[in-house]
């Protein structure tokens, strides 16, 4: 075996025209358009399968009621109908899941796009990890500022905000890189028609949440407001998340924040979430709390 050559070009290029016998001329889902566009050998590129929706992929066998599984998946974005070949899932559904994998990957390990921060002149410091394997394996490193930039916490950041605004990547640079351009104007246009000050905003590279808790600390802000990109998965990749605490300061406890989670295309739209999260500073001003004893 080991002196046989493998093409996995081939390999995938067999499957992909096994699964274009399944589709019908007639058949004019995004499925079967994202298949038949492999149908031109002279192109030299394979279909992308990422691009089909999953609520047009019914792999069921013979269904009885096609539209109606149709519309079941229309009210989830779980992967549902998948069909099995034996006691397998069919190849579609396997390379799907392995593209959503490597999408999840890239977005955890991409380094930190600061273009959004420059483009605003919003000052850039790192946390104690000091590099993403570090930030990955020790998540206590990820809380701290690193010794040298805390002189620019000290020295550039306004003191005595009303907010102060942290930034980072957080474990998805695409959340940031997608989500920052809406949610960012959103939220400063609400604080200001509030008339409440954010200070001197901060980008933070390989953030972890507690991060805000000492750069608030410092400057003696009232909240402090997290944005950063969360945890991806095998459906969601670029969703951003808003920890808004109260009188944060280091050793906190969690059940003090006060979080909007799941901002993404599929979610809380991005420029909503902003507009929100700046509702809610104003409340949390009015009120003196956050987190488990804020009712909203």
């Amino acid at each position: 075996m080991s002196g046989i050559n493998i093409d996995e070009n081939k390999i995938v290029e067999a499957v992909m025209k096994a699964l274009q016998g399944q589709i019908s001329e007639a058949d004019s889902s995004a499925l079967a358009g994202a298949l038949k566009a492999g149908d031109n050998p002279d192109d030299g590129e394979l279909p992308d399968i990422t691009a089909i929706p999953e609520n047009d992929i019914c792999l069921v066998d013979s269904p009885k009621n096609r539209e109606a599984i149709l519309r079941l998946k229309r009210t989830t974005p779980a992967r549902t109908a998948t069909g099995r070949i034996g006691d397998r899932e069919k190849a579609l559904i396997v390379f799907r899941k392995k593209a959503a994998h490597a999408g999840a990957s890239d977005a955890v390990w991409d380094e930190a796009d600061l273009s959004f921060a420059e483009a605003n002149n919003i000052p850039v410091i790192e946390s104690a990890a000091g590099n993403k394997e570090q930030y990955l394996m020790r998540p206590d490193l990820g809380v701290k500022v690193r010794e040298e930039d805390m002189e620019v916490v000290k020295n550039r950041l306004k003191k005595n905000p009303d907010v102060q605004i942290i930034l980072g990547e957080g474990q998805s640079n695409l959340a940031i890189q997608k989500g920052l351009p809406e949610l960012y104007p959103a939220l400063i246009q609400g604080l200001e028609a509030n008339g409440i000050d954010y200070g001197t905003p901060v980008f933070v590279k390989y953030t972890r949440v507690g991060v805000g808790d000492y750069i608030s600390d410092a400057v003696g802000a009232k909240i402090s407001c997290v944005i950063l990109g969360e945890r991806p998965g095998l459906l969601s990749w670029n969703s951003l998340s808003v920890y808004l605490t109260y009188g944060a300061k280091p050793g906190i406890l969690e059940n003090s924040r006060t979080v909007i989670s799941n901002i993404n295309d599929d979610g809380v739209p991005y420029s909503e979430a902003g507009a929100y999260a700046a509702d809610l500073i104003k409340k949390i001003l009015a009120e003196k709390k956050s987190g488990s004893e804020l009712v909203v």
